[in-house]
């Protein structure tokens, strides 16, 4: 397995995130008219492998960048898994690329995670999740038990990632610890989120908020009128920076490209031509991308003209790409040797990182 290797202080030191852990299957629909109510539809169920928000961003960070519990980079998944044997295998897959993994704790009572995931012809799609797992046992309580021995921390540079699939309670209580200890918070809301998010304070300790182009339409309130993305985008800023007038924004729009917002800025980011397997965790992936080049010391904006990749988006944009030609939502055969090949096989020219391989 090879990591990145930059030449100069990492931006950030370690994450601590919180969210769902857990696993799931996906169908294909056949036809691309959306799922009725009451619609029975005949689907191929696939043999890809599913993972949830949190694993499938900590992975790309902990194996881009080479995460070691006492190393240059650290990861800390926060969450639960159930006592049964895909707890215990996604666990081990989390080990085994570098994470810290004393912040998961095993249910004595639930099951883990676990989502059944639809897509259509043209790999749009959704899914449907267990409100019932392991994961709706993470309170807040698990943030000040994490912290508590954590004095190593307090000296170094970290971000937190608050994701979906926990309750926003305890996503909240990390942000809070976040505020407090002055790092680089990030989050994820899902549409049905938005307003208890909102009303509760979750943007206004939000540093980096990525979303989809469905959550921003939630977030900007225009379900009626016109929805052109630009729009939406526009609308979804202007109404996060009421309450956050410094936040970063980023939203993706599936195979079009991504934004990148922050105050009087905007830049889009053309998605990546490839040969499409599954869109599924590809928005994760892109996430996941952008907060490896943010702690590598990458821009979010360019800076000039030049040709090439040069802006953590930009990375992000690479990566997601990259996962969409597996049909697993996390593609396990993905690091620094294989993104740099992928890369050149777009005739994308990167100059920021070298690679180097390390055991585990």
């Amino acid at each position: 397995m090879s990591t990145l290797q930059v030449n100069h202080e990492l931006a950030y030191n370690y994450i601590v995130g919180i969210g769902g852990i857990g696993s799931g299957m996906l169908f294909s629909l056949q036809g691309s008219h959306n799922l009725g109510r009451n619609e029975s539809r005949l689907a191929t169920l696939e043999p890809s492998k599913d993972f949830c928000k949190q694993h499938i961003i900590m992975h790309y960070l902990a194996v881009l960048l080479g995460a070691q519990p006492h190393g240059r980079f650290q990861s800390f998944p926060i969450g639960k898994v159930g006592q049964d044997d895909v707890g215990k295998e996604l666990y081990t897959m989390m080990r085994q690329v570098g994470m810290s993994v004393e912040g998961i704790a095993k249910s004595t009572e639930k099951r883990t995670l676990f989502s059944v995931c639809y897509q259509y012809s043209n790999f749009e799609g959704g899914n449907i999740t267990t409100d019932n797992s392991a994961s709706s046992e993470v309170i807040p309580a698990d943030i000040e038990r994490f912290f508590y021995d954590k004095d190593g921390l307090i000296n170094k540079r970290g971000m937190t990632l608050a994701a979906p699939e926990v309750g926003i309670d305890a996503r909240l209580a990390l942000l809070t610890k976040g505020r407090e200890m002055g790092l680089f918070n990030v989050a994820a809301v899902l549409s049905s989120e938005v307003l208890e998010f909102e009303k509760s304070g979750g943007f206004e300790m939000v540093d980096l908020l990525a979303v989809n182009i469905d959550e921003a339409q939630h977030i900007a309130q225009k379900m009626e009128g016109n929805r052109e993305t630009k729009v939406l985008v526009d609308s979804c800023l202007k109404r996060l920076q009421l309450a956050n007038p410094n936040i970063i924004l980023l939203v993706t729009d599936g195979g079009h490209g991504s934004y990148v917002c922050q105050r009087d800025r905007q830049e889009f980011v053309p998605a990546i031509e490839t040969e499409v397997v599954s869109t599924a965790g590809a928005g994760d992936a892109f996430l996941s991308g952008t907060l490896t080049g943010i702690c590598s010391g990458l821009p979010l904006f360019r800076q000039n003209d030049n040709v090439g990749l040069h802006t953590a988006v930009e990375l992000g944009t690479l990566v997601a790409s990259m996962s969409v030609t597996s049909a697993d939502t996390i593609h396990l055969g993905l690091d620094a040797d294989s993104l740099r090949a992928y890369a050149q096989s777009k005739e994308i020219k990167i100059e920021f990182f070298q690679s180097k391989s390390i055991n585990r």
